[in-house]
């Protein structure tokens, strides 16, 4: 009697059947892998706006009032004394006091028209801090250049801003604020909560938002990349000019940096002050999918859609337009 022994191997088309099922599951399941890493990677985004938005508050506990965004420059180039951002100041509360304590605060924190001691250069140089990227951000995480007087530094580039109020008054998008601040690269607006040093203005508190702390914008974010008419990828984050993240710019009169007022919808590529780095109203955005996370001045941090309408945007802006402000 004959007998028949199993089969103990595929055939091809077994094997090609199997590897085109795997092919389907894998496709099925792809999408909702990155989406997790996404929510991921925007919850730790959020964490870091959360760590500094209670260090603003603990500054505020200590002082009674917010940090300036920016203080006057003074003396000519070659001479120029430039001081540090809002970010500097609120190192000793971000777990950066021994940086915080090697600082001299005099000198270009800018280091483009003038010296910078020496102590700092080699404190600012290459200084990473923890916090102040976005792991969504594809944008560069550090910059070089030639400064004024120290040779070549290495800054960190960071992935959030300051919000300095907003050109439009709040809750509307087509009447100008009571308080603009012509400079030449845009119109800066001190309406919101981290506003210069200067003869017109003085440093917000919370009792100054009028509006309510829950109600009133402080930081979001710029970790996206803008894009051009033709597709260029555009790096314009508020901090990508001399002094990264440690300068103010030239003060209350001049170029900033890591501030905005908020003059367009998030994501928008160019129109006046939203053209360069140091100019006063550079769109906010992001790479999240679908708009930004933002800090109110109560600590909490909110997602504001991109399709959120912008009177919406401008109404959190403005921390005493008396806006009522609907769901969004």
């Amino acid at each position: 009697m004959r007998t028949f022994q199993a089969r103990k191997a595929f055939t091809l088309v077994e094997l090609l059947v199997v590897i085109a099922i795997i092919g389907v599951m894998v496709g099925l399941l792809l999408p909702a892998v990155q989406a997790a890493r996404e929510a991921a990677r925007r919850m730790q985004c959020s964490n870091n706006l959360k760590q500094l938005s209670l260090a603003l508050h603990n500054y505020h506990s200590t002082y009674n009032k917010l940090p300036y965004s920016c203080s006057p420059q003074t003396g000519a180039v070659g001479t120029r004394q430039r001081g540090v951002s809002w970010i500097i100041r609120l190192f000793p509360y971000i777990e950066q006091n021994s940086v915080f304590d090697q600082l001299v605060f005099g000198g270009d924190f800018t280091m483009q028209d003038g010296p910078l001691p020496v102590v700092n250069f080699n404190v600012l140089n290459n200084l990473s801090v923890p916090g102040l990227d976005c792991p969504s951000s594809p944008l560069p995480k550090t910059t070089s250049y030639t400064t004024h007087s120290n040779g070549t530094v290495t800054l960190q580039m960071v992935n959030y801003v300051g919000i300095a109020g907003s050109y439009w008054r709040g809750g509307t998008t087509n009447i100008v604020s009571t308080d603009p601040q012509t400079n030449a690269y845009g119109i800066a607006v001190h309406n919101g909560m981290l506003v210069p040093q200067s003869s017109i203005s003085r440093a917000a508190s919370f009792a100054s938002s009028l509006d309510g702390t829950s109600n009133t914008l402080i930081l979001g974010e710029q970790s996206g990349y803008f894009y051009d008419l033709t597709g260029n990828k555009i790096d314009r984050r508020s901090n990508g000019w001399r002094g990264g993240p440690w300068g103010n710019g030239g003060g209350a009169d001049n170029w900033t940096q890591n501030v905005t007022t908020v003059r367009y919808p998030i994501g928008t590529f160019g129109g006046t002050g939203n053209d360069q780095p140091y100019a006063a109203n550079v769109a906010l955005n992001s790479s999240h999918p679908g708009g930004i996370n933002a800090s109110l001045a109560d600590g909490s941090v909110n997602f504001l859609s991109e399709s959120v309408n912008f009177e919406i945007i401008t109404a959190l802006s403005d921390r005493a337009d008396g806006t009522p402000i609907s769901e969004y």
